[in-house]
């Protein structure tokens, strides 16, 4: 029998897993709508101005955005999937390996906007799902890991 701290933890680390999976998914489809104010931030160019300029480098720019997508996704889904799988009955690799995933996670997006100089309202994104993912890793750790 699982305690409560266990199910909640589940329960957020799950949802934590769709809101990134989401995320990822603007990322790969909406990449230029998105990323127009970080370019401008970080170039002091804006992005029309850089495609009509350098259109291959503008594109590569998109294209590495996109990935970056594709990486959050399949990360996404990891965690979905491991929490699904073995964090809902409390089994310690799978805090292993959602500590390991979420850090990497969260931890890229918030330095991402660290490296570019750009800590923008639009950071609290990336802190709502680190906040997801630290109740989700740290509710249950005594229980998991004792």
């Amino acid at each position: 029998m699982q305690s409560s701290s266990v199910k909640t933890a589940s329960k957020v680390m799950f949802a934590m897993g769709v809101y990134a999976l989401v995320m990822s998914l603007f990322w790969i489809f909406l990449t230029e709508v998105i990323f127009v104010s970080d370019f401008l931030a970080y170039t002091g160019q804006s992005y029309a101005d850089f495609l009509a300029d350098s259109p291959q480098p503008a594109e590569l720019y998109i294209i590495t955005k996109k990935l970056f997508g594709v990486l959050m996704s399949l990360i996404s889904l990891l965690i979905i999937i491991v929490t699904r799988k073995g964090y809902t009955g409390g089994e310690k690799w799978s805090w292993y390996a959602l500590l390991i995933a979420g850090s990497m996670l969260w931890g890229s997006l918030i330095g991402y906007r660290i490296v570019i100089g750009y800590i923008a309202p639009s950071i609290v994104t990336f802190i709502i799902g680190t906040v997801l993912f630290v109740i989700g890793i740290a509710l249950p750790a005594k229980e998991i890991l004792s």
